[in-house]
């Protein structure tokens, strides 16, 4: 199952380093957001992360844009 754009712009905002850390990171974005739209994104994208493996999890970059919005 692949990840689409606003699923992986989503993993950049929490502890991607793996899989299991990444579900647990949206999961604790789903209980601090009063937005459904937001929770309902974090669900389907802890879902599609369960449903991988951690060989097809580390095919992604999700530090791509790490420290892109950092202050000089």
């Amino acid at each position: 199952m692949r990840l689409n754009v606003e699923e992986i712009n989503l993993l950049c905002m929490v502890d991607a380093a793996s899989r299991e850390k990444a579900i647990q990171g949206l999961q604790e974005l789903v209980s601090m957001t009063d937005n459904e739209e937001l929770q309902d994104i974090c669900k389907q994208t802890a879902r599609k992360l369960e449903g991988m493996t951690a060989e097809e999890f580390s095919e992604y970059d999700f530090t791509a844009y790490a420290g892109e919005f950092e202050a000089e």
